[in-house]
């Protein structure tokens, strides 16, 4: 897929119109969301559901309460595996710019896409020499992630042990995770011995995301105390 060009979202918001991206990986959301906080326009961004790894950025002119890009979701019953879905889907030729993640379910999966539904994602697709139709759902029927805000004191500000700290995991644990390139600061990955700052974003697979809201200063015994909002993955 293209990157896409956050000038062009700038321009569309510092000109009075809102305007969106496909749906994007996490690193290239991450990296474009570093640009519009950069040049100060806000912004949403959506992956259907809390936890979402693929996700639109959406970009609003700032006398705008908010504004978010319609997403919608489509319910294929029948089939058990995201992969097998999502090759059937990309084997149709249908943009992955306009399809977010597959979650699975019960007795089936929900694929999030931008709404109105693009054509071809109506038709059926084959699965296992079946042709699987999918049918409109509210987003609310797909499970949501954990998403918290807290405060929390800290050695220091480096990665491995804010992030151990946002999602209660070892901090020997967080390192691995980071040395195998799994977690992003902003979009990029970092080495253990990065730190992180005030708003920025961190993506760590298989864990979720945090953001840190604000720091708040330095404790009597010298650690840090800072508030964080984390949006744990789902399982």
């Amino acid at each position: 897929m293209i990157r896409p060009d956050p000038r062009l979202l700038i321009a569309a918001a510092l000109a009075g119109r809102v305007a969106h991206t496909p749906f994007l990986e996490p690193d290239l959301a991450d990296r474009i969301l570093a640009d519009l906080r950069e040049a100060g326009v806000v912004y949403n961004r959506s992956g259907g559901y809390s936890g979402a790894r693929r996700s639109v950025v959406t970009a609003y002119p700032s006398h705008m309460p908010v504004a978010t890009t319609p997403l919608a979701a489509l319910y294929y019953r029948g089939v058990g595996e995201p992969g097998l879905l999502g090759a059937a889907i990309a084997a149709q030729g249908i943009e992955p710019g306009i399809v977010g993640d597959l979650v699975s379910h019960s007795d089936g999966i929900a694929l999030v896409c931008l709404a109105p539904p693009d054509d071809s994602l109506l038709e059926p697709v084959p699965v296992r020499g079946r042709q699987i139709s999918g049918r409109e759902i509210d987003l609310k029927l797909l499970r949501a992630a954990s998403v918290q805000r807290f405060d929390a004191v800290v050695p220091s500000l480096r990665v491995d042990a804010v992030g151990a700290k946002a999602f209660r995991v070892s901090r020997s644990f967080f390192r691995r995770g980071i040395e195998a390139g799994n977690v992003m600061v902003n979009g990029s990955a970092v080495g253990k011995a990065a730190a992180v700052k005030e708003a920025d974003e961190v993506y760590a697979a298989g864990l979720g995301r945090f953001r840190v809201v604000a720091v708040l200063g330095e404790t009597r015994k010298g650690n840090l105390k800072i508030t964080l909002e984390v949006e744990r993955a789902t399982v």
